[in-house]
């Protein structure tokens, strides 16, 4: 069922406030509505993360429809993996909502408990096979410093994740500021794992948060969406009967 579906999501990976640039939370409101999802990953330790970074953080999730999870490095490998994954379920959710409600008028809360199941069921592998366009956007600013080697972790376990799933991926990867003084920069890592490119920066100066996930709208806007306008042209003759398999 998920063959043609194709989601796009930027994860934003940070310990401090945006001081310099765009309104992030305007950057990521845009996305959203281009359908990229905007999820934050906020880092506590010895950052400047504070109360005003906490709710930018939390700002910045809610206007990409996206997820906001403040933990510690330790938690950081872990909560990159679930915040992928839970939003994906979430995104896929609501394209089965939508279905339902063309098909049914009603959404997934007012099926039959079995059949709920089932619909829940097919949410979760779906996030297994349905192809992804993830951009991480990685605040390399002087307080991630000491927090690098756990970000260049983190990166490794999420590649290692994507790998595993049926599904296609494509990353891309943004980290500012940048190192010749630009906002931010698309990171190149040919002949190497992101993860290790990743690891490998370091910088300092402003937290452009803003221009940095302007950046990966734009990154993300390149790459091809082919099977974004197969969901458009097959929705109203495939999605009908696909879906009645689940709901009938």
């Amino acid at each position: 069922m998920w063959t043609d579906v194709m989601l796009r999501q930027i994860l934003l990976i940070t310990d401090g406030c945006s001081n310099i640039g765009t309104d992030p939370v305007y950057v990521a409101q845009t996305a959203h509505e281009q359908g990229i999802t905007v999820s934050v990953i906020g880092i506590l330790d010895d950052g400047a993360l504070g109360e005003q970074g906490r709710r930018e953080a939390e700002n910045i999730a809610q206007a990409g429809g996206g997820m906001c999870r403040i933990v510690r490095t330790s938690d950081l490998s872990h909560t990159m993996q679930m915040v992928t994954q839970r939003t994906m379920q979430l995104t896929l959710q609501q394209v089965v909502n939508k279905e339902l409600r063309q098909i049914m008028g009603h959404d997934q809360d007012a099926l039959p408990p079995d059949v709920r199941t089932k619909v829940a069921r097919m949410v979760e592998t779906g996030t297994e096979e349905v192809d992804l366009h993830i951009a991480l956007v990685v605040d390399v600013s002087a307080s991630m410093t000491n927090k690098m080697p756990s970000v260049r972790e983190a990166i490794r376990d999420l590649e290692f994740g994507l790998l595993a799933r049926g599904g296609k991926h494509h990353v891309v990867v943004v980290t500012y500021p940048g190192l010749s003084g630009e906002d931010a920069q698309v990171l190149r890592f040919e002949g190497s794992s992101v993860a290790d490119a990743v690891g490998a920066m370091r910088a300092g100066g402003n937290t452009p948060t803003g221009p940095a996930l302007l950046l990966a709208v734009r990154a993300m806007q390149d790459l091809p969406l082919q099977n974004q306008s197969r969901i458009k042209r097959n929705s109203a003759e495939d999605e009908e009967g696909r879906m009645r398999h689940y709901v009938v």
